[in-house]
C-alpha cells in the first residue's frame, strides 16, 4: 500500500511539504482509520492532533511521531476530552502550519479550524458536520458530555456557535467527504460542495470462509444513534445468537435489555474481527451513519449485510446482492427482514468482488488525482 502512495506522489507538481491534522486520537473508529490511510499514502507527512491516548486508538500511530496540543497530557478519556473543547479549538486555531504546501485535515469538529494558510492549501476530509451541533437529536441524554444545566447554557448560544462553525468552514480551501449522503448534509449546513471519495478498506486483508456459523454480528461503538438496541431486541425475540463487538457509553444500558442470546465481546483485535466477519451469518447495521465502514469490512469477507435503509448504507449495500435493507427503525421491521434474509442465498465471492470498489488502492488513486487537480 505504501509503495502505491509513493508512486502517485512522486511527480514534480505534487506538494512536497504535507501535514495531516486529525481531531483527536482517542478511539479506534472510522475517522482514525482513515487518518492511518492518509499517513500511509503520504508517509513523509507530519501528523498533528489535539490529544493522543495510544492504548485507545490504532497501534499504527505508535510508530509515528504525533504532535499534540498543549493540555493533551491531562486527558485520560473521551468525556474529559470533550469538556475541554474550547481549549482544543484555540489550540488548533493557533497551530503554526505555515511551512507546509498542503495540509489535509481529517475532521468532524476540530482539526478543520486550523488557521488559513497563506501560501499553501487546506483540504479537509470532512467526515460529517458536527453531530452535537447540527444533529443533537441523535444523542441520548446519557451520552452527552455535559450535565443538564450546562447543556441549557449551550443551547442558548448554539446559534452563535453554528454561525462561527459556518464562518470557519468557509475558510477551508477544499472539502472532501465520505458519501453522497454526507455531501448533501454538508451542502445543507454550509452551502458548499464536497468531493466524494469513499473511505478505504484493505480488501485483500480479509478472507472468505466456506462455512458460516449460526450467529449474527454487530460491530459498532455503543452510542445511541447506532441503534444497537434494535439488533439486541430482534435477536432476543427470535432466539438468534448475536455477538456485539465494540464499547461505548451505552454499554450498561444495552446490557440491561440483553438476554441469553446476546454476547458483548468488547474491543477485539484486527485478526479476531476478520475471523468474526468471515464466520458470521450476517452483519446487522441498524443505525444511520454518514458512511459506515463495517458494512464494507463485512462485504470484503463475503459476509452479507442487513442494514437500515438510510445514510451511507444506501451507497454501500446492494439490495438482494450484498444484503437486505429494512425500511423502518423498529424491532418488528428488523425481525421481518431477518426472516427474509434467512430465506435467501448470497454469493460470498460476488459480495467480495463488489467490495473492491472501496479498496485502499482506489482511495489513494482518487485522492492523489484530486490533489493534482487543485495544485
Amino acid at each position: 500500500m505504501n509503495s502505491k502512495g509513493n508512486l502517485l506522489t512522486q511527480v514534480d507538481d505534487f506538494p512536497r511539504r504535507i501535514a495531516i491534522v486529525h481531531d483527536a486520537l482517542m478511539v479506534a473508529g472510522g475517522a482514525e482509520r482513515l487518518t492511518v490511510y492518509l499517513s500511509q499514502t503520504f508517509p513523509e507527512a507530519d501528523i498533528y492532533t489535539s490529544a493522543y491516548v495510544p492504548e485507545k486508538t490504532y497501534p499504527y500511530f505508535k510508530s509515528q511521531k504525533i504532535h499534540t496540543l498543549p493540555g493533551a497530557r491531562i486527558v485520560k478519556n473521551e468525556r474529559q476530552f470533550k469538556q475541554l473543547f474550547p481549549l482544543w479549538f484555540l489550540g488548533f486555531r493557533g497551530l503554526d502550519l505555515s511551512r507546509y504546501d498542503l495540509v489535509i485535515s481529517s475532521s468532524t469538529y476540530l482539526a478543520k479550524f486550523i488557521h488559513p494558510l497563506k501560501n499553501g492549501k487546506h483540504i479537509c476530509y470532512l467526515h460529517s458536520p458536527f453531530r452535537f451541533l447540527w444533529k443533537r437529536e441523535s444523542y441520548s441524554a446519557d451520552s452527552l458530555p455535559f450535565n443538564r444545566l450546562l447543556m441549557k447554557a449551550i443551547d442558548l448560544v448554539s446559534p452563535i456557535i453554528q454561525r462561527l462553525d459556518k464562518h470557519f468552514t468557509d475558510q477551508i480551501s477544499y472539502l472532501i467527504t465520505n458519501s453522497q449522503n454526507t455531501a448533501s448534509f454538508i451542502r445543507k449546513v454550509y452551502g458548499r460542495d464536497a468531493e466524494v471519495i469513499y473511505p478505504p478498506v484493505e480488501v485483500n486483508q480479509y478472507e472468505i470462509t466456506t462455512e458460516r456459523k449460526d450467529f449474527y454480528l454487530v460491530v459498532s461503538r455503543l452510542i445511541s444513534y447506532k441503534r444497537v438496541d434494535l439488533a439486541i431486541q430482534a435477536c432476543e425475540q427470535t432466539h438468534r445468537k448475536l455477538l456485539i463487538v465494540g464499547d461505548g457509553p451505552e454499554h450498561e444500558s444495552l446490557q440491561k435489555i440483553a438476554g441469553k442470546y446476546t454476547s458483548f465481546l468488547g474491543k477485539v483485535g484486527d485478526e479476531e474481527l476478520k475471523k468474526l466477519y468471515s464466520e458470521a451469518r450476517g452483519l446487522i447495521f441498524p443505525g444511520v451513519d454518514d458512511f459506515g465502514m463495517t458494512p464494507i469490512e463485512a462485504q470484503a469477507s463475503g459476509c452479507p449485510v442487513i442494514a437500515f435503509h438510510a445514510g451511507g448504507a444506501i451507497e454501500t449495500v446492494i439490495e438482494n446482492v450484498t444484503g437486505l435493507f429494512f425500511q423502518s427503525q423498529t424491532v418488528a421491521n428488523l425481525i421481518a427482514t431477518l426472516f427474509q434474509f434467512e430465506k435467501r442465498k448470497f454469493d460470498a465471492k460476488k459480495i467480495r468482488q463488489l467490495a473492491m470498489r472501496f479498496d485502499v488502492s482506489v482511495f489513494q488513486t482518487r485522492l492523489c488525482e484530486f490533489i493534482r487537480s487543485i495544485t
